[in-house]
């Protein structure tokens, strides 16, 4: 199979997922009773409105996307850089001073995403992202969050840079 090919492929299946998110509601509407790992924190995705698309596919990596907007509040000064990391990794991202996904963060859990030990928020694939600044590797929870744009958790487990299934497991460890 050729790079064109699979391109063509991989462009099919997101508009696919575009025009029939329905499905993808349903697996990510299970996330919310996630256990949550002892020495880690839970990743309750998109819990605060429309579900994402279905997981990557393990062993996944990751597929550019197209442009897309986000802008990062003053509640997250001083992790700008691990913010934009964090959106570079699905590509596309363009940062902008007040239009697109709003992102912020807090010192503490995030609330009303369905759980109490969330870390991390995505409402409405991209409506708007909130982030705890308590995790060690806040790069890979920016990245994770900005996944729900359009990916559902793809499995229990740590989160991790090895792919795009990794990077959108259920937990900061």
């Amino acid at each position: 199979m050729t790079m064109k090919q699979r391109g063509l492929g991989v462009l099919l299946v997101a508009m696919l997922v575009l025009v029939f998110p329905f499905a993808a509601h349903a697996a990510e509407s299970g996330d919310a009773s996630a256990p949550v790992a002892a020495d880690g924190h839970l990743l309750a995705g998109d819990q605060g409105g429309h579900g994402a698309t279905a997981a990557p596919s393990k062993g996944s990596q990751v597929t550019v996307q197209l442009a897309w907007y986000y802008y990062i509040s003053s509640s997250c000064s001083g992790y700008e850089n691990s913010i934009v990391a964090g959106a570079n990794y699905w590509g596309g991202g363009v940062r902008t001073a007040s239009s697109g996904t709003p992102v912020s963060c807090t010192p503490g859990y995030v609330s009303g995403c369905g759980g109490s030990n969330v870390v991390g928020c995505n409402w409405n694939q991209g409506g708007r992202i909130a982030l705890s600044t308590m995790v060690r590797d806040f790069a890979l929870l920016s990245a994770h969050e900005f996944g729900h744009n359009w990916y559902g958790h793809s499995a229990s487990g740590c989160a991790n840079w090895n792919s795009a299934y990794d990077v959108m497991k259920t937990m900061m460890c």
